[in-house]
């Protein structure tokens, strides 16, 4: 193998091995963000939580609440203000929690 066609090798090999670095972590740091969302509690079913948020435009969300503890929700009713911290869920259009603190009404 020449110089040459061993520099390219070493090349692409190198750029290759930085974009599947640069991927991998694009990736996991997208599935780590967090949302926090603050509002007013719409109504709590089971496992589900309609928050409508105070943000301006914003419809009702749908939370989550299996991987959130009982204790932060479960004093919660209708009308309680509420900020929700969880991951954002693609496939059911809604919010998985992970954090749930209740401000009273």
């Amino acid at each position: 193998m020449s110089r040459r066609a061993l520099r390219k090798a070493l090349t692409a090999a190198v750029v290759s091995a930085g974009l599947v670095f640069a991927l991998r972590v694009d990736v996991g740091t997208a599935q780590d963000d967090l949302v926090r969302i603050e509002g007013r509690v719409l109504g709590i079913a089971g496992q589900t939580m309609v928050v409508a948020p105070y943000a301006s435009g914003a419809g009702p969300i749908n939370v989550d609440l299996s991987q959130a503890s009982q204790d932060e929700y479960m004093a919660l009713r209708t009308g309680d203000s509420v900020t929700v911290t969880g991951r954002i869920l693609q496939e059911r259009h809604g919010v998985m929690a992970t954090s749930i603190q209740g401000g009273g009404s």
